[in-house]
């Protein structure tokens, strides 16, 4: 929509000067007709003659205190002459610059992004910008005027309370307000509403309005899209675990009885054979090395599911966890703190729980060259209900969370939580260690 501004040109102020030039000989040409009158008619010499008589009141004196005079005020009228063109000069420039400042606060008003409006004090509208008519349905902002703003709400009872408040001077924020469009749909804006007093000292109400119906719709498309993906995620998550513990199970019973039936096979072997040395350092190697391959398959069935998680609870299952952590890196020290009743929780908290610190203690012995760990296991009553919160701190070398990293162990442990409604906090500094915080719902799941 074109626009179209009217200007005006203020003259200036040497057009408005007088003519020095004209004046000077206008003044000169009274002068010298003034001096030719009285030479011929001799006006001085009668003047003499007719005040001779009064010579004891100095009437002779008068001619040049009227020359004084008259050259006084010249200098006066000079004078104020110039203060006038002066203030002039500066209401001109005051003017000028109303008009550049009108000029921009009008097109503000007119080429604004946002719906503005101005309405009297019981919402009919007298000015609107292009923006506001293109939010309401209207091609034109003359369309508006005369309209009450009021009628525009989805819910038309909300605006007498809205009036009120304006009226008593309240400023009202609205972070969504349901307007209806011409065509009868519904828009959701962000609105701000203030009542100014106006030029003719009546109150006016300012109307400020953004359309915010896309930007709604696409959030809203994005929490389906956020919960889908974390639906997703906790379905994916389930299969995982069940996979694990249909792995763990078919390792400690196929090839866990398979390695115990060969070293009971090479331990039988060796005790018979007393008098062949070559077949006992056969069968003994055989013992040894099945029993090192149980070892591997005893931690490989100890990460794919730990055994103690279902037979002992999460907190025995987490402190054998810590144990054997501590056991491969002695020169870590790492306390384990728990509190609260632990049992009775569902069953994916009860591996979130242990995955989140099986991973923070991962992530320390890798990244973090800590000297010290501390884990903090608790179950808390909070106004929401029960929760869970385990904490992770080292003393560590740290890192800084805003540089975006390529590993994935950290977000895995953010979807894990958020999965099941929890809260992840990660706090970290260069050289100042490293802290996990997550508080996850005790109750049941979906």
């Amino acid at each position: 929509m074109t626009t179209v501004t009217q200007r005006f040109e203020l003259p200036t102020v040497d057009v408005l000067k007088p003519s020095v030039r004209r004046d000077l000989a206008v003044v000169a040409l009274v002068t010298l007709a003034t001096f030719l009158v009285s030479s011929v008619l001799e006006l001085n010499e009668l003047l003499l003659e007719a005040t001779r008589p009064h010579e004891a009141y100095q009437l002779d004196e008068l001619p040049v205190t009227f020359l004084v005079m008259a050259v006084a005020l010249a200098w006066f009228s000079w004078r104020r002459s110039r203060q006038a063109v002066e203030q002039l000069d500066l209401r001109l420039r005051a003017q000028a610059e109303l008009m550049r400042q009108e000029e921009q606060y009008r097109s503000l008003f007119m080429e604004d992004l946002s719906g503005n409006l101005l309405a009297g004090p019981e919402g009919d509208i007298r000015l609107a910008n292009p923006s506001a008519a293109h939010i309401l349905g209207l091609a034109d902002p003359a369309q508006l005027v005369g309209l009450r703003f009021g009628d525009f709400y989805a819910d038309p009872s909300q605006w007498p309370a809205h009036c009120k408040s304006l009226m008593r001077g309240e400023m009202i924020d609205l972070p969504m307000l349901e307007l209806r469009h011409r065509d009868g749909h519904v828009i959701q804006a962000v609105a701000k509403l203030c009542s100014v007093s106006g030029s003719d000292r009546t109150d006016e109400l300012h109307l400020y309005v953004t359309d915010i119906s896309e930007f709604t719709r696409m959030q809203r498309e994005l929490a389906d899209a956020l919960a889908e993906n974390r639906l997703l995620s906790q379905r994916y998550m389930q299969v995982q675990e069940e996979e694990r513990r249909y792995l763990a199970r078919e390792l400690h019973d196929e090839l866990g009885q398979s390695l115990n039936a060969i070293k009971v096979d090479a331990v039988t072997i060796r005790d018979q054979v007393q008098d062949r040395p070559e077949v006992r350092r056969s069968a003994q190697a055989i013992i040894e090395v099945s029993s090192q391959v149980y070892g591997v398959v005893r931690n490989l069935l100890q990460r794919l599911r730990p055994v103690a998680l279902d037979e002992l609870g999460l907190v025995s299952a987490v402190q054998y966890s810590v144990e054997q952590w501590q056991r491969r890196h002695p020169g870590v020290r790492c306390e384990f703190v728990s509190s609260g009743e632990m049992e009775g929780l569902p069953e994916e908290v009860n591996i979130t729980v242990y995955r989140l610190v099986q991973e923070c203690l991962t992530n320390v012995a890798r990244h973090s060259r800590a000297h010290k760990v501390t884990i903090r296991v608790e179950r808390t009553q909070g106004q929401a209900g029960q929760t869970i919160e385990v904490q992770v701190d080292d003393d560590g070398q740290g890192f800084d969370p805003a540089i975006r990293r390529k590993g994935l162990g950290i977000v895995g442990l953010r979807e894990r939580v958020e999965v099941l409604g929890g809260k992840f906090e990660l706090q970290s500094t260069p050289g100042k260690g490293t802290r996990i915080r997550a508080t996850i719902p005790a109750g049941e799941h979906a």
